[in-house]
């Protein structure tokens, strides 16, 4: 018996993921437009020649990867939604929480990631990039005359990083982790608050400066000394961002209810 036929872990996709994998690429392709309706499900099973709960199948995955919305009732229907990174982000929470995952990991992975994402922006796309870290750089100078603690629009400023950095795999994962990053830096700062608030304002000049300097790298096409400053900077704030915190579980920063 050959080795192909006796691997156990090869499985015939059922006809439903067939079908929604079929209406996910027409969705995808823009031959379905987003805010359109689907046919109705008589017409599909006419369409794709199978039975009413394959296509009430399918439709439930497309829901579950927020493709479509389904309102229930007489007048209820698929519509179809602009396509979203929400599923990735959510389902990588999920695997993270299930693997056991804590902002170590996460730290860890961010500081090898993010710089060679600067890198990337300062090669492929320096105004570009630099032109949109540097607004966000301005919304949070904003922010600061009203407050000390911009930890928000700080995780702002690193998903825009990663999506500025042109590449579409790496700009994907920075984003899926937005989320946990954002709360990460919320649980750090309510776990650590200065005793002055001249501290936190101090902290946050500084952040902005070294995302300043970045962009001056990115601006100029100067990849290897952006990834250079982003790692050194990366490093820093992990001091501060995981005193006390490595050993927390994804689990727990998700649930704000355990921050006590």
């Amino acid at each position: 018996m050959s080795q192909l036929s006796s691997n156990s872990q090869f499985r015939i996709p059922k006809i439903a993921e067939v079908v929604a994998g079929k209406i996910r690429r027409a969705i995808v392709e823009g031959t379905i437009g987003s805010g359109e309706n689907l046919p109705s499900e008589a017409k599909l099973i006419e369409m794709y020649e199978v039975s009413r709960p394959t296509i009430r199948e399918a439709i439930r995955i497309l829901e579950f990867e927020n493709l479509i919305s389904v309102t229930r009732g007489a007048r209820g229907g698929a519509r179809i939604q602009p396509p979203s990174v929400a599923f990735v982000s959510r389902a990588m929470g999920v695997a993270l929480q299930t693997r056991g995952a804590t902002l170590g990991d996460i730290y860890a992975a961010r500081s090898m990631i993010e710089p060679l994402a600067t890198r990337l922006a300062a090669e492929t796309r320096p105004k570009e990039a630099a032109a949109a870290l540097r607004a966000q750089i301005t919304v949070e100078r904003e922010a600061l005359e009203k407050s000390p603690v911009i930890t928000g629009y700080a995780a702002v400023f690193h998903r825009i990083l990663m999506e500025q950095c042109g590449n579409q795999t790496f700009a994907l994962v920075g984003i899926a982790l937005h989320d946990l990053v954002s709360k990460h830096q919320q649980l750090a700062h309510r776990n650590h608050p200065p005793e002055n608030p001249s501290v936190t304002l101090k902290r946050s000049k500084a952040g902005m400066r070294s995302q300043e300097r970045l962009v001056e790298f990115i601006e100029a096409g100067q990849g290897e000394d952006a990834e250079n400053h982003w790692r050194a900077h990366m490093a820093k704030t992990g001091e501060f961002f995981l005193k006390g915190l490595a050993e927390t579980s994804v689990v727990d920063i998700l649930n704000e209810e355990s921050w006590t």
